[in-house]
């Protein structure tokens, strides 16, 4: 590289072009117009990158020559150490899954981890890189340089603020040989931002490969790529919740059988009919007790969704509850609900709640909740976008019966100065802490400091595609984070029409019908399974090689799941879990102790498929 010349420069920098013109004709028409802010800079002391706009410089010059290419081979020195870098392992404790509630999953994980070397330096291979993402390049010559060591990043997104910086990258930078220095569709360039549609794909397409190691890079610490950092930060940890497990599955099949054999009628949401009232969705954050007062007075002109542990709160301020939303599978679940108390509050609930609280209610309304195996026992019935938390579920459902929502209490984050949940709910007193893991979000009124972590991002995204999709116009009340498609209003600025409740409580309860007796279908599990094992066959001798067949066991998880919801879903999870805990310990390895490694991890993932089939088909006959 440091030989190169000036008519070599000007034949990369066309090549580029014409590389661009061919396969990013977008960005092949930005990079045309000449530069306004930046340029490359090339005299008798050598390169660097010169500020238009007050004749600065991106590099040092010491006593006459630039500091551009000896920056970047410190750069490009020994990267997974170099303090220039960051290599994140998101904080992600592994192994401390519980035995208890998860004995084969964990018992996997366990068995795998056991397979590395406990404490040991990370080694990748050579030149082999994980997931690696750019803020910015700084001409991009490090690039260039680490490309001619020979560097394979399993994924690399590379973000540039400005397209005069990107133009001075084509100088320098062989792009068809970047490309190909990734997997196919595995590198990406964005200017100015960072679009949320493609980070949610791709951590939802590559969460097992993508949820653990990250490198980042970042040469300029501007506002704009601290932005970016968060964003894709904040992908990440959202990503990184909501996994599931096969057990959890299985709970929640048990749980359903029963309480679909004693309550048989469920919510069929293709059938709902609208309630001439908005509904208030009512959860047990802290911005809860500032709404109590509006909710007290406005109890008779809308329909209250109680949502988890906001009931005790409720009830304690004299409110009439319409109804109960839950959807836990826990066995604690029965005593919330006696120490709120339920009494004869109506309870909607998911297929899946534990039965020994579902029996608590005087009336019961059962919904099938999608995002989990046991949702899709009946596939057209299933209740979308009420996942993660109960929270979710109350939207979901009021939704369907109504085209104006009132939130309450749906913080979906940590609001400063508060605790995490309303005065004298369940919790009791709580500290108010803010978690270290966390991001800071945009608050639904200025003037509140919101922070966030990956279940609440997920929840609250979860809701913004809801209402995106439905239309419904949404009064977002809380002091918490901002909501895509809701209307931040304030309690005293929205007035409610007074309207009849009794015809509208009656509307709902027409909603829930008698459904056929449950089955729980043998063959497609059996048949997912041996398309697992199908997959894992063929051995592998690299981690280069281990990090694709992760992405392609995620990606056939993730296909099952969109194809066939129950039997995805039901392993989807633990698959995960046990591809995540795969690559960890490898990561302990020499490269020569792979093939061997893998062998080894192959029989415990079959092993361990087979049992947990084996325990499906136990629940299956039982119910047949």
């Amino acid at each position: 590289m440091e030989g190169f010349s000036a008519e070599e420069l000007r034949a990369r920098f066309r090549d580029n072009l014409g590389f661009f013109k061919q396969h990013l004709p977008k960005l092949y028409e930005q990079l045309l117009p000449a530069p306004c802010a930046y340029n490359l800079l090339w005299d008798t002391g050598g390169l660097n990158i010169l500020n238009l706009s007050d004749g600065s410089l991106l590099f040092p010059c010491l006593q006459a020559e630039h500091q551009m290419l000896n920056i970047s081979k410190d750069w490009a020195s020994h990267i997974l150490n170099n303090p220039k870098w960051t290599l994140n392992d998101n904080g992600l404790m592994l192994g401390d899954l519980d035995l208890k509630a998860l004995p084969l999953t964990n018992q996997a994980c366990q068995d795998i981890l056991q397979l590395g070397t406990p404490n040991a330096p990370y080694h990748l291979g050579q030149n082999f890189y994980p997931p690696t993402i750019l803020y910015g390049m700084a001409g991009g010559l490090f690039l260039a340089l680490l490309l001619q060591q020979g560097a394979f990043f399993h994924a690399l997104y590379i973000y540039e603020e400005h397209i005069d910086l990107l133009r001075i990258s084509c100088y320098f930078i062989d792009y068809p040989q970047l490309f190909h220095a990734t997997p196919p569709q595995a590198c990406a360039i964005f200017l100015k931002n960072l679009p949320t549609p493609f980070f949610k794909h791709t951590f939802l397409h590559k969460r097992i490969t993508h949820s653990f190691l990250h490198l980042e890079f970042d040469p300029y610490k501007s506002e704009n790529t601290q932005h970016a950092q968060e964003l894709f930060c904040a992908h990440k940890k959202s990503a990184l919740r909501g996994w599931g497990s096969f057990e959890d599955e299985m709970l929640g099949l048990s749980n359903s059988v029963q309480n679909l054999r004693e309550s048989p009628h469920i919510l069929d949401p293709r059938t709902c009919p609208h309630a001439d009232l908005p509904i208030c969705v009512v959860g047990n954050g802290p911005s809860l007790d500032g709404l109590l007062d509006f909710i007290q007075s406005n109890q008779e002109n809308m329909l209250i969704f109680s949502c988890g542990t906001a009931l005790k709160v409720l009830k304690a301020h004299q409110i009439h509850v319409d109804f109960q939303i839950e959807i836990e599978r826990i066995d604690y679940l029965k005593e919330v609900l006696l120490d709120a108390p339920l009494g004869d509050t109506p309870l909607m609930c998911a297929n899946m709640v534990n039965p020994s609280a579902r029996q608590l209610a005087k009336e019961v309304f059962m919904f099938m909740r999608g995002g989990s195996a046991s949702g899709y026992l009946f596939p057209h019935l299933a209740v979308e976008y009420s996942a993660p938390f109960v929270g979710n579920a109350g939207v979901a459902l009021a939704c369907l019966f109504s085209q104006t929502l009132i939130l309450c209490g749906l913080d979906c984050g940590y609001i400063q100065g508060a605790s995490k949940h309303a005065k004298g709910s369940y919790y009791g007193e709580e500290s108010t802490q803010i978690p270290l893991d966390t991001l800071s979000v945009r608050p639904n009124f200025e003037g509140t400091l919101v922070y966030s972590d990956g279940l609440f991002l997920l929840s609250k995204e979860q809701m913004g595609m809801l209402f995106k999709k439905h239309g419904t116009q949404v009064y977002n009340l809380s002091n918490g984070a901002f909501i895509e498609y809701t209307i931040p209003k304030r309690a005293q600025d929205l007035l409610l029409k007074k309207g009849s409740k009794f015809k509208a409580l009656k509307r709902i309860k027409r909603a829930f019908k008698s459904q056929a007796p449950v089955n729980l279908p043998l063959e497609g599990l059996q048949a997912f399974k041996e398309q697992i094992k199908q997959l894992l066959q063929k051995p592998i001798n690299t981690k280069k090689e281990l990090y694709t067949r992760m992405d392609h066991l995620g990606a056939l998880s993730l296909q099952k799941s969109q194809e066939d919801p129950l039997v995805g879903i039901l392993l989807e999870g633990s698959l995960a879990h046990l591809g995540l805990h795969a690559l960890v310990a490898s990561l302990s390895l020499q490269q020569s102790q792979i093939p061997a490694f893998y062998a080894q991890i192959q029989e415990i993932i079959t092993t361990t498929l087979d049992q947990m089939v084996a325990r499906y088909h136990w629940l299956a006959m039982g119910v047949s």
